[in-house]
C-alpha cells in the first residue's frame, strides 16, 4: 500500500512541475490556487483513491479465502493420519491384514524394550573378488524379520490359505504395498559400496507375516562391500572379510540384531558347486563375539549381525606358473659349475640367459601382483632366485679375474724362461729329463685348459707342481685349483637353496598359521 502511494505521489509531482518560491498559480480543474495548495489538494485526493482501491482488493481476497475454507469444510475427512486408506482397519473395504488408525511408521513397535531384528542371508553366488579395488561382490537373498504387535490380522487369513493348521511361526505372503505404511528398521551395512535390488518385470521383493505378528521383508539383491585386505603373503595369503549389519541410529537398548540363517542358497548340498571360478576358496562362518558390538562412544553401543568370509587363495596356479619355473632356472644355473672356465661363451651365455629370464618373470610378477606395504611373498622368492643366479655369475667372474691376473708376466720374466719352465714340468711328469716332446697344453701361448690335467692323478700333479715351484721359487696356478672352486660351489649352492626353501615355506605356510591360532585363542 505504501509503495503504491509513494510511486503515484512522485508521478503527480512530476506532472505538476517544479514549484518555485514565488508561488506560481496553477489552474487545477478551473480554480486558480497557489502552487503549494494545489499540490496538497491533489495529494489528498490521490491518497483517498489508493485507499479505496486497496480495500476493494482486500475484499476480493477475503471472499476467495472464505470460499476455499468452506470447500475444505464440506470435504470428507481422511480415515487416519498415519496410514493410507487401503490398509487401514477403519476403511470401508476390510482386509485380512490392516493397521490401526493411530498407527505411526515413525514409532518403534516396542518402545519400552529392545526390538529383536533377525537377519537371514542366503548367498546365491560370489561374483567378483577384486584385489585391486579391495571389494567383494555377491548375489544373495537378504531377509529382515521383526515383530510388529500393532498389526491386525484376521483369524481366517491363514486358514483360507493353508490346508494344515498354521503354527505360530508360519509365514504367509501378503501384498508388498503394505511395506509403504509399515515401520521398517533402518538397516545399515558397514563398509557398503553398492546395494542393487534385482528387477525383472518388477522389483524382486516380498513381504510375509506370521500368526504371532512377525513381519519378514525379503529382497533379491547384489551387494558390493569393501574388505580391508593385506597382501604381504601373496599368493600364500588368507583374507578375512567381515560383513556386518546393524542399526544406524538405535543402540542396543532399542534394537538388537541377530543372524537366524546363514549359508548358500544352492539346490545342491555342496557349497563348492559354484558356477563362477574364482582365485579363492571361500568359507563362511558366524561373527566372533567381539565383532557383534560397535562401540559408538557417547551414542552408546550398537548391536551387529553378519558373517565372516574367509578367502584362502588357490596356490597351485602360482606354483606352476612362477615358483616351479624359477626354481628350475636356479637348478640349471648350477650346471655352469661343471663347465670349464676356459669355455667363456658357453658358461657366460647360460648364466646371462637365465638371469634375464628371471628378471622378466619378476617384472611380470610385480605388474600382476596386488599392492602391498612391502614386498610380497612371491616377490621375495623371485628376488632370491635372481640372487642365486647372479651369485653363480659372480663366482665365474672371480675365476676369470684370477686367471687373467695369473697369466700376466711377473717381474722381468721373458718368454724364453716361461717356455723353459713349461718344458721342465713336462720332463718331470714323463719321468725323463731328456724328452723334448712338445705338449700342446704347455705351448707358449696355449691356454691352461682343464683337460690338460685330467690325465694325471691329483697326487702326481701336486708332486710335479711342487718340484717346479721349488726350483722356480714361485707358485704356479693351474685349472685344477679353479676346478676345486667350481666343485665347492656345485655342492654349496644347492645346500644354500635348500636352507632358503626351508625358511621360506616354513614361515609363510606353518609359522604364520601358528601365530594366527595363538592370536585367535587369546
Amino acid at each position: 500500500f505504501y509503495k503504491r502511494y509513494f510511486l503515484q505521489t512522485n508521478q503527480l509531482i512530476y506532472q505538476l512541475g517544479e514549484v518555485s518560491d514565488v508561488g506560481v498559480n496553477l489552474h487545477v480543474p478551473g480554480v486558480p490556487l497557489p502552487a503549494h495548495e494545489a499540490v496538497h489538494l491533489l495529494l489528498e485526493s490521490q491518497f483517498l483513491t489508493i485507499i479505496i482501491d486497496s480495500m476493494n482488493t482486500m475484499t476480493t481476497v477475503f471472499r476467495k479465502t472464505i470460499t476455499v475454507i468452506a470447500i475444505l469444510a464440506l470435504m470428507e475427512p481422511q480415515v487416519s493420519q498415519g496410514v493410507s486408506q487401503a490398509v487401514s482397519c477403519d476403511a470401508a473395504v476390510q482386509t485380512y491384514v490392516c493397521l490401526p488408525a493411530n498407527y505411526s511408521s515413525m514409532d518403534l513397535p516396542l518402545p519400552k524394550e529392545a526390538n529383536l531384528i533377525l537377519i537371514e542371508i542366503h548367498i546365491s553366488d560370489v561374483l567378483v573378488i577384486d584385489d585391486r579395488d579391495f571389494s567383494i561382490t555377491y548375489s544373495l537373498y537378504f531377509n529382515v524379520q521383526w515383530r510388529e504387535p500393532r498389526l491386525h490380522i484376521n483369524t481366517g487369513f491363514f486358514q483360507d490359505r493353508m490346508e494344515s493348521p498354521p503354527t505360530e511361526e508360519t509365514l504367509t505372503p501378503v501384498d508388498l504395498n503394505l511395506i509403504k505404511d509399515l515401520w521398517v528398521p533402518n538397516v545399515f551395512i558397514y563398509n557398503l559400496k553398492t546395494f542393487k535390488v534385482i528387477d525383472v518385470l518388477s522389483r524382486l521383493a516380498g513381504l510375509w507375516v506370521s500368526p504371532n505378528k512377525d513381519v519378514m521383508y525379503s529382497q533379491a539383491s547384489q551387494i558390493t562391500f569393501i574388505c580391508p585386505m593385506i597382501f604381504n603373503y601373496f599368493p600364500l595369503d588368507t583374507q578375512v572379510c567381515k560383513f556386518q549389519v546393524g542399526s544406524y541410529s538405535y543402540n542396543m537398548e532399542k534394537m538388537i540384531f541377530a543372524v537366524s540363517q546363514l549359508g548358500y542358497a544352492h539346490t545342491s548340498s555342496k557349497s563348492t558347486d559354484r558356477s563362477i571360478v574364482l582365485d579363492y576358496d571361500i568359507q563362511i562362518s558366524p561373527l566372533e563375539e567381539d565383532d557383534k558390538v560397535f562401540v559408538g562412544g557417547p551414542l552408546g553401543n550398537y548391536s551387529l549381525a553378519g558373517f565372516e568370509m574367509i578367502l584362502k587363495r588357490h596356490v597351485s596356479h602360482y606354483i606352476i606358473t612362477y615358483y616351479l619355473p624359477s626354481g628350475l632356472f636356479v637348478a640349471v644355473s648350477w650346471i655352469s659349475f661343471l663347465i670349464p672356465p676356459d669355455i667363456v661363451p658357453g658358461r657366460m651365455a647360460l648364466l646371462i640367459t637365465l638371469f634375464l629370464v628371471l628378471v622378466n618373470i619378476f617384472n611380470n610378477v610385480t605388474t600382476n601382483s596386488p599392492k602391498a606395504e612391502g614386498l610380497t611373498a612371491i616377490e621375495i622368492w623371485m628376488l632370491a632366485c635372481i640372487l642365486f643366479v647372479f651369485g653363480a655369475l659372480i663366482v665365474y667372474a672371480v675365476i676369470l679375474n684370477e686367471k687373467l691376473t695369473a697369466s700376466k708376466p711377473r717381474g722381468k720374466q721373458t718368454k724364453r724362461d716361461k717356455k723353459m719352465k713349461q718344458q721342465e714340468i713336462i720332463k718331470m711328469n714323463n719321468g725323463s729329463l731328456g724328452s723334448q716332446e712338445k705338449d700342446p697344453c704347455h705351448e707358449e701361448d696355449a691356454p691352461e685348459l682343464l683337460s690338460c690335467h685330467n690325465d694325471q692323478s691329483g697326487g702326481q700333479l701336486r708332486q710335479s707342481l711342487s718340484r717346479a715351484e721349488k726350483k722356480s721359487g714361485k707358485k704356479i696356478k693351474t685349472n685344477y685349483e679353479y676346478a676345486k672352486v667350481d666343485r665347492f660351489f656345485l655342492f654349496f649352492s644347492p645346500f644354500l637353496f635348500l636352507i632358503f626353501n626351508t625358511i621360506y615355506w616354513g614361515y609363510f605356510l606353518l609359522w604364520d598359521k601358528i601365530l594366527c591360532k595363538e592370536q585367535g585363542s587369546q
